[in-house]
Parts: C-alpha cells; sequence; structure tokens
C-alpha cells in the first residue's frame, strides 16, 4: 500500500450503455466528488462508449480508461500498483467477478438496486426503501458493512444547497405552470417524444423543460417540436439539473436515483417505470405519498393525462411534502466517510 501521507485512491468501476443509462456514472461522479474534497485520488475504469453517453465523465477532470470486460479495471499508470478501493456499480457483474476484481484493489465496496446477488465486499449501499440488515444476509461477507436506505444516495451538493430554497417555493404553488420532464439520458424507447405529446395535450399553456442525452433518441423530433412551441425548451447535457427541479412545479421522470434527486427539493413527480430494477422504489415512493407511479406501456399516455387532468395545488403541496421526507441529499458524505473509515482501518489491520 502507498505511504501514510499519500491520498486515498479510489477506482470507480461503472458503465453506461444505450439500455443500461447513464445513471450509474452519475452518481459515482457525484461520491467521487465528494471523496475529491476529502483528497481522495479518483479515477474511473467504464465500457467503451460510456464517455460518449455521459459527457460529464470527461467533463469531471478524473482519470478514466475503456474497461475490457466486467471484471478489467484498469487503473492510470501513475499510481503504480492496487486501487486503495474498488467501487463497484454494475448491474451485470456477479460474485465470482467481485472476487476477480479483488486482485485490483485493498478493499471493494459495492453499490446495489435490487438485493438478489451475492457480495463479495467490504462495504455495501443500498438506496432502496424498506432495506433491513436481514435483507442481505447470507448475501455479503460477515464482516462487510451496509449503508442502507434512501438517505444513502449519492448526489451532488447542490441538490442539498437548494433544498431550503425549492421546499419554500412548493408552499407557493397553485398551479402547474411549469414541467420538467427527465427520462434519462439514453431516452429508452424514445419514451421522452411520447411523453412531451401528452403532456402538451393535457396543459396547453404550460412550460415545458426536457432534458436529454445527446444520443437520445427523441432528440431530433423534439427539436423539430420546439421550433414551433415557443414554451418547449431542449436542455441537451445538462449540468445544473438541481436549478430546472428546483424551479419546476411538477417532474415526469424515470424511477433510481433521479427520483430521489426531486424528493430532495421536494418536487411533485409522476415516475414512469422503465426497468424491473425501478418498480420496487417507484412504488415504495408512491406508497409514502411521494409520487405516482406509471408503468411504461400501451396504458401509459390515457392514465399520464388523466394524472396532469387531476393534480391541482392541494395534491401537488401534498405529494411536496411527502417527498421531502424521504431523502435529505446527504447520501454522498455519508458514503463518503465510510469509505475513509474503510480505509483507514485496513491500515491499521495491516500495521
Amino acid at each position: 500500500m502507498p505511504g501514510a501521507d499519500a491520498p486515498v485512491r479510489i477506482l470507480f468501476r461503472a458503465d453506461a450503455r444505450p439500455d443500461l443509462g447513464g445513471g450509474h456514472i452519475m452518481r459515482c461522479l457525484s461520491l467521487a466528488a465528494a471523496l475529491d474534497r476529502r483528497g481522495c485520488e479518483i479515477a474511473f475504469a467504464c465500457a467503451p462508449g460510456s464517455a460518449d453517453l455521459v459527457p460529464a465523465l470527461s467533463r469531471s477532470g478524473f482519470a478514466w480508461a475503456e474497461a475490457d470486460g466486467l471484471t478489467d479495471c484498469p487503473t492510470p499508470e501513475h499510481w503504480d500498483g492496487k486501487a486503495d478501493i474498488l467501487f463497484v456499480d454494475l448491474y451485470d457483474s456477479r460474485l465470482a467477478d467481485e472476487i476477480a476484481m479483488r486482485a485490483h484493489c485493498h478493499s471493494l465496496a459495492v453499490i446495489e438496486d435490487l438485493p438478489v446477488r451475492k457480495h463479495d465486499c467490504d462495504l455495501l449501499v443500498d438506496q432502496g426503501f424498506d432495506r433491513r440488515p436481514a435483507t442481505y444476509h447470507d448475501r455479503v461477507p460477515p464482516h462487510c458493512r451496509l449503508l442502507l436506505g434512501p438517505d444513502m444516495v449519492p448526489l451532488r451538493d447542490d441538490f442539498s444547497l437548494k433544498r431550503p430554497r425549492s421546499l419554500g417555493r412548493r408552499r407557493r404553488t397553485t398551479q402547474t405552470r411549469r414541467v420538467l420532464i427527465a427520462m434519462g439520458l439514453t431516452d429508452v424507447r424514445a419514451i421522452s417524444a411520447r411523453t412531451y405529446a401528452v403532456t402538451r395535450s393535457a396543459l396547453p399553456d404550460a412550460e415545458i423543460d426536457i432534458v436529454l442525452g445527446p444520443h437520445a433518441d427523441s432528440r431530433a423530433e423534439l427539436e423539430r417540436c420546439a421550433k414551433t412551441d415557443p414554451r418547449l425548451k431542449i436542455r441537451v447535457d445538462v449540468e445544473d439539473m438541481a436549478s430546472l427541479m428546483a424551479d419546476a412545479d411538477l417532474a415526469i421522470g424515470a424511477g433510481g436515483g433521479t427520483a430521489l434527486e426531486r424528493c430532495v427539493l421536494g418536487l411533485p413527480s409522476l415516475v414512469v417505470i422503465l426497468a424491473d430494477n425501478q418498480r420496487q422504489s417507484a412504488r415504495a415512493m408512491e406508497k409514502a405519498g411521494a409520487c405516482i407511479a406509471l408503468e411504461d406501456g400501451d396504458t401509459l399516455a390515457p392514465r399520464l393525462a388523466a394524472c396532469l387532468g387531476a393534480l391541482d395545488a392541494a395534491a401537488l403541496q401534498k405529494m411536496s411534502l411527502a417527498a421531502a421526507t424521504l431523502c435529505d441529499g446527504e447520501g454522498a458524505h455519508h458514503i463518503a466517510e465510510a469509505l475513509m473509515e474503510l480505509h483507514a482501518e485496513r491500515r491499521l489491520a495491516a500495521s
């Protein structure tokens, strides 16, 4: 291991793909920023094409390299050895892959969304609802530390910083004047264009902001729509999502980490379930009163239209209050502190 005064070296192994989206890398970037402020040295290993789908990776200034396969974990040449901590955010990896990844690090941490896999890790993060230590009984080693629940979602500081202003604004909202549509960077099944069509029909006078990745399937169609719809704004590769959320009266978005970003800001939302791994959290949020969950498919358009027509000021404010109680936006700091403690314990054990 490097000397006692050397910075902690943390390698993130996460991918972005058209079918997967860019959320894994985005949440790792949020955590990386929190660790960078603590003096850590950060690098990323990602599948080919990830930087094209998530431009924020290149913009971050962190070193990154393309990974040739799940267990490939390339590190910067100047590291001269293993990473102190390998942080894995992959849906495709299995127990055997994590065992193989041990060769690249001194300690291994993972982030999980569906507790159905077994892991060989020293720390596990799961931001899902109703998670308990018993959830991971016999799924992680006995020594593994668990960080569980929505407060563990790693978000950028912008969200917690804008939380007071955003929550104050919600108390004064009387109608839906501005809608934010954010269905994920990869725009699965051109969902953004379909959502816009329903929203504009239901709310003809609303301002609509649509957030897209640079290669989103709906981009060309929506840019054509924006030429004839002066109340439509297309936002590509957004850097300040927190401000867009804070200024919106209602969001229509995918599940996952972005749904919890909206909760931090108390933003009422209609959550469209685009993947199986989003269903459990979306339904839990709906049960808590923080959103309305909708399934993508043939019934989406009529259900979405009905919801948009039924939401009044009282319903929006009730949903906002419920959402704001679910997540405080400090997850990146909680995880960063736990990783620093993990490294300190490892050093002590090795001395």
